[in-house]
C-alpha cells in the first residue's frame, strides 16, 4: 500500500507536524503523549529518518534523536511510501522536494539509513551529528556501502566525499576494488587521502622543524612503505588501458612500487597484446605513441617506444608488399581496412605507392584498392 492507511493516527499527526517543520508544535505533541516517543517507530516508520527526509531543522533532528533514545544509528527503514502523499500540501517547495524524494525512495529497494538520507540531501550538519553519535560510514545496506549507493543514485559529489574523508573515511576499511566503477576523480581523491596522508606530511614537517637528518635509504624506505599501504587492483589499470586513458594508468602506476617495475612492464605488454582485438597492433602503436609524444613516468623510454613503432611500420609495409606480389586483392583490401589507423605512416608520398605499382606490375584491381586507401 502506498497511502497513509498503513499509519496509526498518532503517526499521521506527527508526520504532518514534521512536514510543517514547527518545533514548538512538535514539542507540545510529544509532551502530550502518554507513551515514549519511540513507540511510534516501526520497521517502516522512523521519526529520525522522516525528519531528515523532510529537511526538518537541525533542532528538530536533535530533539527526535534525544527523545527517541536511539541505541544505534546503524539501522534501516523500509518502504517509506507515506512520505509521497503531498498533494494537499500548500507549500510548493515542499511538494517539489517530495517529488525528488520519491525517486530516491524508489532506489535501493526503498531501504534507507539515517546517515544515507542526510548525505542524499547534503545535510552536512546532520551528517556530522550522526557520525559523532555513532553512525557508521561503512554500514552496509543491501550489501552496499553508503558511498556506493550515492554513486548509483548519481548523488555523490566531491564535497560529500571530502566531508566523509575529513570525518575518518579511509581506504583502510573500504577496499579500493569497490571504487572501480567510480569516476576517476573520486578514486584519485581517496588514494591521495590514504597514501602520503597527513601523518606522513607531519613526519616530514617534524624532520624539517627539528632540522633532523635522514639518510636516503631510510627516506626511500619510508616512501615505499607509504606506497605499499595499498595495492591497486589490476582491473583498474586494465579499465583505463583499454580506454586508452594513459594519463590515468600513469597516475595509478606511481602507487605500483619501484621494486616491481619489471613486472609492470611485462603486465602492460601482455595486456596490450590482449587488447589487440583486430590483431593489427593498434593498441601497441597508440600506447607507444603516447610514450613518444608525452612526458611521463612509465618504465618505457622514448627510444624503446620509437623502436617498437618503427618495427610495427616495417612489418606492415612488408605485409603489403607480400600481398601485392601475390596479387591477392581480397586479403590486401582486408589488411588495409584493418590497418587504416597507420596507413599515413607507411608511405609518405604518392610516388612511393606508384613505385610499388610499377615495380610489381600489379593488376587493375590492386591499383583500385591502393587508390582507395592511399588516395592516389
Amino acid at each position: 500500500m502506498k497511502t497513509n492507511d498503513i499509519l496509526s493516527e498518532k503517526q499521521k499527526l506527527i508526520l504532518e507536524l514534521l512536514k510543517s517543520n514547527n518545533i514548538d508544535k512538535l514539542k507540545d505533541f510529544i509532551n502530550s503523549l502518554k507513551t515514549p516517543l519511540y513507540f511510534l517507530n516501526s520497521t517502516n516508520f522512523d521519526l529520525l529518518t522522516l525528519a531528515l527526509s523532510l529537511n526538518c531543522t537541525f533542532y528538530i533532528i536533535k530533539l527526535i534523536y534525544n527523545r527517541c533514545n536511539y541505541k544505534t544509528l546503524n539501522y534501516v527503514v523500509k518502504d517509506i511510501y507515506h512520505l509521497y502523499d503531498m498533494s494537499n500540501h500548500k507549500d510548493e517547495t515542499i511538494v517539489n522536494y517530495q517529488n525528488s524524494l520519491e525517486v530516491l525512495m524508489d532506489s535501493n529497494n526503498n531501504v534507507k539509513s539515517p546517515l544515507l538520507v542526510s548525505l542524499e540531501f547534503s545535510d552536512f550538519q546532520s551528517v556530522e551529528f550522526l557520525i559523532n553519535k555513532g553512525a557508521d560510514m561503512y554500514f552496509k545496506i543491501n550489501g552496499k556501502y553508503i558511498l556506493e549507493i550515492l554513486r548509483e543514485e548519481n548523488l555523490l559529489t566531491m564535497r560529500k566525499l571530502n566531508f566523509l574523508l575529513k570525518n575518518g573515511f579511509s581506504l583502510k576499511k573500504f577496499k579500493i576494488e569497490r571504487l572501480s566503477n567510480f569516476e576517476f576523480k573520486y578514486i584519485k581523491k581517496c588514494l591521495e587521502n590514504f597514501v602520503f596522508d597527513t601523518n606522513f606530511i607531519k613526519y616530514l614537517l617534524n624532520l624539517y622543524k627539528n632540522k633532523a637528518g635522514i639518510s636516503k635509504r631510510k627516506f626511500n624506505h619510508k616512501v615505499n612503505n607509504e606506497i605499499n599501504k595499498i595495492e591497486i587492483p589490476m582491473e583498474l589499470y586494465l579499465k583505463y588501458l583499454d580506454r586508452k586513458d594513459y594519463k590515468k594508468v600513469e597516475y595509478l602506476y606511481k602507487y605500483y612500487g619501484t621494486e616491481k617495475t619489471r613486472s609492470f612492464k611485462d603486465f602492460i605488454i601482455f595486456y596490450l597484446n590482449y587488447f589487440d582485438r583486430n590483431f593489427n597492433k593498434k593498441s601497441f602503436y597508440d600506447f607507444f605513441n603516447f610514450i613518444i609524444n608525452n612526458e611521463n613516468t612509465f618504465p618505457f623510454s622514448k627510444e624503446y617506444a620509437i623502436n617498437e613503432n618503427e618495427t610495427i611500420i616495417i612489418n606492415k609495409k612488408l605485409k603489403i608488399v607480400e600481398l601485392i606480389k601475390n596479387n591477392n586483392n581480397l586479403k590486401l583490401e582486408t589488411f588495409l581496412k584493418n590497418n587504416n589507423y597507420i596507413l599515413h605512416c607507411l608511405y609518405s608520398s604518392k610516388s612511393e605507392i606508384l613505385k610499388l605499382i610499377n615495380e610489381y606490375n600489379v593488376s587493375s584491381d590492386i591499383v583500385d584498392i591502393l587508390r582507395k586507401y592511399f588516395l592516389i
